[in-house]
């Protein structure tokens, strides 16, 4: 697993490292973090419809001008849902419906890193990694990435908020 960093990690405080830098699934790490009870996390949906994607996300999608996507806007959250610990955007070129991507667009309030990270064949794109100017005067750290299978490709952004969790994976990945 490779990073792109807009931002330097030696910057990251040393509780998000693992997170930023897992190369699986968000929700299962989420799940262990959570006490591994199996109902959390939980998604909230905040919206999801058909757009035109923002221009950084139509390229590292490698759609043309004009093409339309599916997106979906979630927070991720443990056992108070006021208390968010990851905000999730995904997205793909809308012909990819049809190209056995039609359960995602009916996930509502279930996570879907479960979903994605079944599929054997599936690969990801580097993690790019950045942070944001948050409330106050913090920083708040994002991370991006494609997933491909076949032809198909997924566009996949996850901000860590406030709330997020110790750490309580394997190791440090």
């Amino acid at each position: 697993m490779t990073f792109q960093q807009a931002a330097s990690l030696s910057h990251a405080p040393w509780a998000i490292w693992p997170w930023l830098r897992l190369p699986a699934s968000l929700t299962a790490a989420l799940r262990r973090a959570y006490g591994g009870e199996k109902r959390f996390p939980r998604a909230v949906l905040i919206a999801c419809g058909r757009s035109r994607p923002y221009e950084n996300e139509r390229k590292q999608l490698g759609i043309r001008r004009g093409e339309w996507v599916f997106w979906r806007e979630v927070f991720l959250h443990g056992p108070d849902p006021c208390r968010p610990a990851i905000q999730g955007r995904t997205l793909f070129p809308l012909r990819a419906i049809s190209r056995g991507l039609r359960p995602l667009t009916k996930h509502g309030n279930r996570p879907i890193g479960n979903t994605l990270f079944r599929h054997r064949r599936l690969r990801r794109s580097p993690i790019r990694i950045r942070t944001l100017p948050a409330a106050g005067s913090g920083r708040e750290w994002q991370r991006s990435s494609i997933l491909v299978q076949g032809r198909t490709r997924i566009f996949i952004q996850e901000r860590f908020l406030a709330d997020l969790p110790s750490w309580r994976g394997r190791g440090h990945p």
